[in-house]
């Protein structure tokens, strides 16, 4: 029989204290590394959300003065569609418009 269980046992908790810090530093480092993929997640959410969103924003103006520089550069009407379609709504299109406007456009 062993008589020396107190130095086994000593040895056993010294051994379990060295491992348990070893898991608590892989434990920090992969608690900052999950923190700092949760921080590049929502930077790369904004960095596609807010180009999105200015665009929405910014292109319909933009389009609309285009669509003028070039109605007036290139003959007038010819970009009046825009105009012609806009506050139509869901009701649709006035066909006997769309015709006045291609027998225009025709000319």
């Amino acid at each position: 029989m062993r008589t020396d269980t107190s130095s086994d046992i000593k040895g056993l908790l010294e051994e379990n204290i060295k491992l348990s810090k070893q898991i608590l530093v892989s434990a920090e480092k992969t608690r900052k590394q999950m923190r700092w993929t949760h921080i590049w997640s929502i930077i790369r959410l904004f960095i596609i959300l807010v180009p999105l969103v200015l665009a929405i924003l910014y292109i319909p103006p933009f389009l609309s003065s285009l669509s003028g520089s070039f109605g007036k550069i290139y003959g007038g009407e010819q970009f009046n569609i825009l105009e012609l379609l806009k506050g139509q709504g869901t009701s649709g299109v006035n066909m006997d418009d769309v015709k006045t406007f291609l027998d225009k456009q025709m000319k």
